[in-house]
């Protein structure tokens, strides 16, 4: 019992995560007539006003639920370091919005951890994920993100902002949370159907 209430909380938050951090980005951008894909940075959302509060805390919250998500994580998979990345990079991603880009340094290692552990966590997670047919499948998609992830540099020589690159590392992952909520919450026998 105590065991699928974990995962069933785990599961929640798993699908909170890119409902909470999408909004607050698209409201943020909403706001912010300024913001061009191709010459900000995500994060240049989080610097003043109305724009930089709903950003800011949509990081936070986000990081607040994606750590949730990550400790039921480690309490079900075998091989716990995945989840354990993924909870170093939550806590990251809610250092990036304690600390503005405003506050450079600290921003920029938030951010930086962010990225280079949800990327590895991606990779273990996926590669350790084995166990169902339906796991199987949610672990090579984990691997693809971290691939996808480790390309996105790419753009860094074509844009003058970094919010495309961010978002090429980010929103998959984000969807792979819900999507792995989703299976969390799902019935073991609905999930042999898939």
């Amino acid at each position: 019992m105590k065991k699928y209430n974990i995962k069933k909380i785990a599961g929640v938050c798993g699908i909170l995560v890119p409902i909470i951090i999408f909004i607050c980005i698209w409201l943020s951008i909403s706001s912010s007539p300024w913001f061009s894909w191709t010459h900000h940075a995500l994060s240049d959302l989080g610097i003043e006003g109305l724009p930089a509060f709903i950003f800011n805390n949509g990081l936070i919250f986000g990081g607040i639920f994606t750590f949730i998500f990550s400790m039921g994580l480690s309490k079900i998979l075998s091989y716990k370091i995945g989840a354990y990345l993924l909870a170093i990079s939550s806590l990251a991603l809610i250092g990036a919005g304690l600390f503005p880009k405003t506050l450079f340094l600290l921003h920029y290692v938030s951010s930086t951890i962010f990225f280079i552990a949800l990327t590895l966590a991606l990779f273990i997670i996926g590669y350790t994920l084995k166990e169902t047919k339906f796991e199987h499948k949610l672990g090579i998609a984990a691997i693809f993100f971290a691939i996808v992830a480790c390309s996105s540099p790419i753009f860094l020589n074509i844009l003058k902002g970094i919010a495309i690159p961010e978002a090429i590392v980010c929103f998959p992952a984000f969807i792979w949370c819900m999507a792995f909520g989703i299976k969390l919450i799902l019935n073991e026998e609905f999930e042999k159907t898939l």
